[in-house]
């Protein structure tokens, strides 16, 4: 038996993913087989190693990147057209052109599937 710190005991499970299937899929498949198999509430939490935890880690990074992103953006775009407010109006259509651009792709998939 192997332990986690001094007295916790540790399980290891370790997989292989098969051909077409993401990680991310991975790790929320066995994210609900925990929460389904009713893990106790005491010891060490559920912790994960190597790619698993690596994508994790950039999940968590993910948010801070993209706020960076635009505050990067909104800076260059003051730049450019010399004014506080011009960046705010063209960085508030960025969600209408992201909503736009996602209903074209789910309008291609439905007309490719017929």
């Amino acid at each position: 038996m192997s332990h986690q710190g001094p007295v916790s005991p540790a399980i290891t499970l370790s997989f292989n993913l098969p051909q077409g299937v993401a990680l991310g899929q991975a790790v929320d498949a066995i994210n609900q087989a925990e929460t389904q198999i009713g893990k106790p509430g005491f010891g060490s939490p559920a912790a994960s190693q190597g790619n698993a935890q690596a994508f994790k880690d950039s999940l968590a990074s993910e948010p801070v990147l993209i706020l960076a992103a635009l505050i990067v953006v909104y800076v260059i775009l003051g730049v450019l057209y010399e004014s506080f407010v011009h960046p705010l109006t063209i960085l508030s259509t960025l969600p209408s052109a992201g909503v736009g651009r996602a209903a074209r792709a789910v309008g291609r998939r439905v007309s490719t599937s017929r």
